[in-house]
């Protein structure tokens, strides 16, 4: 077949479809109009849907940042003098300070448990819990986040984790966990970040060896980190 013909054939088959079709469309036209109707049905409830929940993330991360704001206040005495109160925006002691920021977090998570920003809120009171000392409920509530399988939240939990285990004494439970954790090459923590405090929990234990090696990482293969110069001085002073 000649390519003249074959590109008549094309325009005879388009023609053809073209006018089943708009006929189809004529027969179903009722159906057709419903069809779009639906559609244009479920496109309003799914922007409704993305309205609503966009409002709730960002009431939610108001909250959070009112907790936020609670935590990160200014510890200050309360007055002697007679009829002075606490200055605003500050707590006697940092007992206070935390007791009022978990109470704050947990106002997020109890209105918003399925946010991002309750999932952020878990895990300061994790942090806060720790800060005060409460490793039982600091370790719970970060195993917590971790379950909740939501980066980078998970893997910045099992970094507040093995901080608690160290905290506890339990640094065997932590360094395990910390030399997991380095294996993860492609996950969402900086590896040099994980080494220093894999180095700082095997120097902990005793175990000078295993801490020399770890800084020496840092040292060879980020150079450029932060950490770098720590982890020079620490070599110093184990050798």
């Amino acid at each position: 077949m000649k390519a003249k013909d074959r590109h008549q054939l094309k325009q005879d088959e388009f023609a053809q479809t073209a006018v089943r079709v708009a006929g189809q469309l004529r027969e179903n036209r009722n159906r057709v109009v419903t069809i779009v109707g639906i559609a244009a049905v479920v496109l309003a409830i799914g922007g409704g849907y993305y309205f609503w929940t966009q409002s709730r993330e960002d009431k939610a991360g108001v909250l959070l940042g009112d907790a936020s704001s609670i935590r990160e206040s200014a510890i200050a005495p309360p007055s002697t003098l007679p009829g002075v109160g606490q200055a605003p925006n500050t707590y006697p002691t940092e007992q206070a300070r935390g007791e009022a920021a978990i109470k704050a977090y947990q106002q997020v998570v109890s209105n918003y448990p399925s946010s991002a920003a309750a999932v952020a809120a878990r895990y300061e009171i994790a942090a806060t819990e720790l800060e005060l000392g409460r490793f039982s409920e600091a370790e719970a509530g970060f195993r917590d986040v971790i379950a909740q399988k939501r980066e980078p939240y998970s893997s910045t939990a099992r970094l507040g984790l093995a901080e608690t285990l160290m905290a506890a004494g339990r640094n065997d439970d932590a360094i395990k966990l910390l030399t997991d954790l380095s294996a993860e090459r492609d996950g969402p923590l900086p590896v040099d970040s994980v080494l220093i405090q894999l180095a700082r929990a095997n120097a902990k234990a005793g175990k000078s060896q295993d801490a020399r090696a770890a800084y020496k990482r840092v040292v060879d293969e980020f150079s450029d980190s932060q950490y770098a110069a720590d982890a020079r001085q620490a070599l110093a002073a184990i050798n």
